[in-house]
């Protein structure tokens, strides 16, 4: 059964928005100040602590990739039990 695992995709895609902002030379402030963003939004966001969706979108515009490139794998659960039988323990 395929399935995600919310706070390891948050995880991961925080440490991927950070490693693409540093790859392109961008401060935290640049994101700021060009693309008009929060500075604390960003930092939640590198943290992990999830986005929205138009959120995620407009990153995926500022760093020119496509969105599946973005979130390609991340938070992917393999083997393991399915909800349904877990959940009954």
């Amino acid at each position: 059964m395929l399935r995600y695992d919310y706070k390891k995709f948050s995880a991961a895609l925080g440490k991927r928005v950070k490693q693409l902002r540093k790859e392109r030379g961008l401060t935290l402030r640049a994101l700021v100040v060009q693309h008009g963003f929060h500075l604390t939004q960003i930092q939640r966001i590198e943290k992990g602590d999830g986005l929205s969706v138009p959120t995620l979108l407009r990153i995926a515009e500022v760093f020119q990739i496509p969105i599946e490139e973005l979130v390609a794998g991340l938070g992917l659960v393999e083997g393991g039990e399915s909800r349904s039988k877990s959940s009954k323990k």
